[in-house]
């Protein structure tokens, strides 16, 4: 069954760095290491604060080489130099030598260097025994937590690839190789690796986030039902295509909407991409009084007090940036991240969005929500945010009770049971798949076809209802069913197998592989 009122998009760790580039970085990172805790030789110089911060910022724009060329030969005992090199380490994701290198007791007494050193030690707790897998061809790295979810990583260097070429094209971005990707357990590594608390990020269901120059993301087996994994991918790997080509000055809105706005574009269209509306939900959030002001989201959506929210203020960045992109052409959103990078106020930013589209943020954000007011609003009860299934209770017992009598070969008597839950809930695509797994088990291939037919007859994006449509109605496009139904859920036995019985394998070796894994996992 889908999660109800859980939100599985991906969010961002909050990104105080963002708001002390905006300050001005040069300056802020003068003032900030002069005022630190100094090292022995009892005085920073100039020369000093200046090479560090050179170094913060090529960090801050993901650019390692250019970072360990500045810090070469660096003195041990200066302190902001240091600092730089730990926060160097981290972003390269050498987590042991990052805390090794913060553990110093004049670093650790400064607020930065305690931070960054909190970082570093949990990164390190975290990824003690895991498993590197460097696609140096293809210039993608990823580490994993679990060496079961090996059989993920090609799926990831194809994405990660044509992302990185996406918006290479449509932001004017450059990623350096490699890019780095962090495959992880749980929401705990997920928080220790990030240093985003806990707690926030189950109560919005945070899924990834894009911090420390990677991406650090929860494995698909860490959900019952897996999440869209690869769009998750191609939305943070957004997030460091922002903050490379903005020297991190970019504001949440602005980074939120683009992410929103890019994560899709690096496959095909599909018919529930916006379902429901981007533009409705905006609405709808704004007219329940749950709407936020573009500059006023906060340090980040995964620190909005709930789901519900959470859903409301992406899809009101979402909106707000296609409606943006749409008028001002596609040029303004590549100049302004250009202008962005040596933005040193809000001032400076406010600025720049005038002079490349006409009208500065306050007008715009005016034009945008009258533009709302004339779209269609309406958004079907079960989908709004917050909002659960009707007869969630009810659904949910046929269900279960359809899937012990499927269980034990009563497959007929399955079939009654998700057939009722279905009149209940004709448009949800994981009851549709129950029922048509039990009649196909009956023999009924012909009753069960219909169910997964059309895309359109279903309000959510379902692993298993793509890779029953793939085996029910595929023909020359199943390949392409199958696929969908793996960037959804891939370590489902039956997606990832293509709906095939042990030992039959799928004839593609990537879903292949994964389907191995996938019947691995199952009990």
């Amino acid at each position: 069954m889908r999660r109800i009122g859980c939100a599985v998009g991906p969010a961002r760790a909050p990104r105080r760095a963002a708001a002390v580039a905006r300050r001005g970085l040069l300056a802020v990172a003068l003032t900030a290491l002069a005022t630190a805790a100094t090292p022995a030789s009892g005085r920073l110089s100039v020369g000093d604060l200046d090479r560090a911060a050179r170094a913060r910022a090529a960090i801050l724009e993901i650019d390692a080489p250019a970072a360990r060329a500045i810090l070469k030969d660096a003195d041990p005992a200066d302190l902001a130099l240091a600092l730089e090199r730990g926060r160097l380490a981290i972003y390269e994701g050498d987590c042991d030598a990052a805390a090794a290198i913060l553990a110093r007791p004049d670093l650790a007494a400064t607020a930065e260097g305690a931070g960054l050193g909190d970082i570093a030690r949990g990164c390190a707790r975290a990824t003690a025994a895991t498993v590197i897998v460097n696609d140096e061809e293809n210039g993608v790295w990823v580490r994993l937590q679990d060496d079961d979810d090996r059989a993920l990583v090609p799926l990831l260097v194809e994405v990660a690839t044509r992302t990185r070429d996406v918006l290479a094209k449509d932001l004017g971005v450059e990623l350096l190789r490699p890019l780095r990707i962090d495959l992880v357990r749980d929401q705990f590594t997920l928080s220790a690796m990030t240093g985003l608390p806990e707690d926030a990020a189950r109560t919005t269901g945070t899924v990834a986030i894009a911090k420390w120059g990677r991406v650090t993301m929860l494995s698909p087996r860490a959900t019952p039902n897996g999440y869209p994994w690869l769009d998750t991918l191609a939305h943070e790997i957004t997030h460091l295509a922002l903050s490379r080509g903005t020297r991190d000055n970019a504001p949440l809105w602005l980074q939120e909407g683009v992410a929103k706005r890019e994560e899709v574009r690096w496959r095909e269209p599909d018919p529930l991409d916006d379902v429901p509306s981007a533009d409705a939900i905006a609405w709808l959030g704004l007219q329940k009084g749950l709407g936020r002001p573009l500059d006023k989201i906060g340090p980040s959506i995964a620190m909005l007090p709930s789901a519900e929210e959470a859903a409301i203020v992406f899809a009101e960045v979402a909106s707000f940036i296609r409606y943006w992109t749409r008028e001002a052409g596609d040029a303004a959103l590549p100049e302004l991240l250009v202008r962005l990078k040596d933005a040193s106020s809000d001032a400076d930013l406010e600025r720049a969005i005038a002079e490349i589209s006409g009208a500065d943020l306050a007008a715009w954000d005016k034009r945008w929500r009258a533009y709302l007011a004339t779209v269609p609003a309406d958004v079907p009860p079960e989908l709004a945010p917050g909002a659960d299934m009707p007869h969630r209770q009810e659904v949910s017992r046929r269900v279960r009770l359809g899937q012990l009598l499927h269980e034990r070969g009563h497959h007929a008597a399955a079939a009654v049971q998700h057939a009722r839950a279905q009149a209940l809930a004709p448009h949800e695509p994981a009851v549709r798949c129950f029922l048509a797994a039990s009649l196909l088990a009956s023999g009924e291939r012909a009753s069960a076809a219909p169910l997964v037919e059309r895309v359109e007859d279903v309000t959510s994006r379902h692993g298993r209802w793509w890779s029953l449509h793939g085996l029910l109605h595929g023909g020359p496009d199943a390949d392409r069913a199958f696929s969908a139904g793996t960037a959804l859920d891939p370590l489902n036995p039956e997606v990832a197998c293509e709906e095939k019985l042990p030992p039959e394998l799928p004839a593609d070796p990537v879903r292949s592989a994964l389907c191995e894994a996938a019947r691995r996992k199952k009990p």
